[in-house]
């Protein structure tokens, strides 16, 4: 068998203008997609709420759980008692379908001790009670606090302690629910409001509209 060196000099010609060809197309692809715009991608996520609630806890020397005003806006609750049930350990009771009073850890709302900004709040809830199958009624004084009196759009965070604090006031046996309203200078040049109604066929008295404003 004889070899021919020229053929095989035209045939590696060959092979080497295809390779050159492609290594030169290459080039021109990437060059078209470098021009190409990208849509941009805002992801906007939980991080600053999971973190300030975790601070809470991190600082605290008791039990305590915490939830602030960004976990009270991004649910459809009608009153901080409603977003309170959110919690373990953490019930509410309702008063003509909305959430009113709050039973932590097995102790009814007469229990529990609401506080705003480390105070007391004062309690003048009347519960009327029926006295059997004559009609008759009776009323009695609890002190335990109606959460649907406060609006969610001022508030800052709620914390509940369910153990107690010397720095916090006595009476808190199931649970210390402490309200942070919102500081002038935490959102300079800034407003909070908020209009909302509600409609409710079951309540047994009253309109069955509800409106209510804050700000």
């Amino acid at each position: 068998m004889k070899f021919s060196p020229k053929k095989s000099h035209i045939t590696s010609r060959a092979l080497f203008t295809i390779v050159g060809g492609a290594v030169l197309i290459n080039p021109v692809f990437a060059q078209d997609q470098t021009g190409e715009e990208i849509d941009e991608v805002v992801v906007t996520g939980i991080r600053g709420s999971l973190k300030a609630s975790m601070n809470v806890k991190r600082e605290s020397v008791g039990v305590v759980d915490a939830i602030n005003a960004e976990d009270i806006g991004k649910f459809p609750d009608t009153n901080l008692a409603e977003s309170l049930q959110r919690i373990s350990g953490v019930s509410i009771d309702r008063v003509n379908g909305e959430g009113s009073r709050i039973t932590a850890r097995g102790f009814g709302p007469g229990f529990n001790l609401v506080t705003l900004n480390g105070r007391a709040m004062p309690t003048a809830d009347v519960v009327v009670v029926g006295s059997g199958g004559d009609g008759e009624y009776g009323t009695f004084t609890s002190r335990a606090f109606d959460m649907s009196n406060l609006a969610s759009e001022g508030v800052q965070g709620i914390e509940v302690y369910k153990t107690g604090k010397a720095s916090q006031p006595s009476g808190g046996i199931g649970a210390t629910i402490n309200v942070k309203t919102m500081r002038p200078l935490d959102a300079p040049a800034q407003a909070s409001f908020g209009v909302k109604a509600m409609f409710d066929t079951s309540v047994e008295t009253g309109s069955e509209m509800t409106p209510e404003a804050s700000g």
